[in-house]
């Protein structure tokens, strides 16, 4: 049995850059992002199919659901996990309770007009407009885990917030952070000329993706600085300007 925990960031957030750093040790593994909210949530529409209502064992199908975690991680030849996802969302957070009563989570912090102006700046969208209302529904990925983040403050869940520009400018501090919070030991890091992000020695294909999202400089941890108005018209800006926590 691994200690699991979870990771809930804004994307572009730097959730790839943490991820570079952790999994240097060999006390903890931070995963990509993960298809296990999925596989529960699919997993539990299973109860509303008429051969299970026809057999309701409830019991032994919440067993499934109950060893997802131990069934995935497995092979994972290391004692502490964060998985990355949007656990927080009220469905996702009901499911998980299920599983583990009382979930630690890690939340990684950046404006919300930050993060969208560096999805457009990366992806160069035809339509700015429309790509930003798509990142930013309740579906979209910068919505959903928006949702998510809200309502673990909201419920006041067993969480601590990671700030994008404190984990780039202080990234040991931050680091030692999360790993006190999880009681999880300190690790020796490099934070110059470090690997890409890599977990059970797998890494991102981006090449389905739109643009690159998960490349990331790895000789040294800087800002790039860049003006928010030079990506996002000033409706978009105006539209989403006031959602932050």
């Amino acid at each position: 049995m691994n200690n699991i925990y979870f990771l809930c960031g804004l994307p572009r957030a730097g959730n790839t850059l943490l991820g570079s750093i952790v999994n240097q040790s060999q006390h903890v593994k931070l995963t990509a992002n993960t298809i296990l909210t999925d596989v529960i949530y699919q997993l539990q529409l299973i109860k509303n199919y008429e051969i299970y209502k026809n057999f309701p064992d409830e019991k032994s199908f919440n067993n499934i659901i109950k060893n997802v975690f131990n069934n995935y991680y497995q092979n994972w030849k290391v004692d502490n996990i964060i998985d990355r996802g949007p656990w927080g969302t009220p469905g996702n957070l009901e499911l998980l309770k299920l599983i583990i009563k009382k979930p630690k989570f890690v939340i990684i912090y950046r404006p919300v007009l930050e993060c969208l102006a560096s999805f457009i700046k990366i992806e160069k969208p035809i339509n700015v407009e429309t790509r930003c209302h798509q990142l930013m529904n309740n579906d979209g990925i910068i919505g959903k885990n928006l949702w998510s983040i809200k309502n673990i403050i909201k419920e006041k869940e067993n969480y601590i917030i990671i700030n994008y520009l404190d984990l780039i400018n202080k990234p040991s501090n931050e680091i030692n952070k999360i790993y006190k919070f999880l009681n999880i030991n300190p690790f020796n890091h490099k934070f110059k000329n470090f690997d890409d992000f890599s977990t059970n020695n797998i890494k991102y294909n981006d090449s389905i993706l739109n643009a690159p999202l998960h490349k990331i400089r790895t000789d040294k941890i800087q800002i790039n600085k860049y003006k928010i108005k030079d990506y996002l018209p000033s409706n978009i800006i105006k539209q989403y300007s006031n959602l932050d926590i």
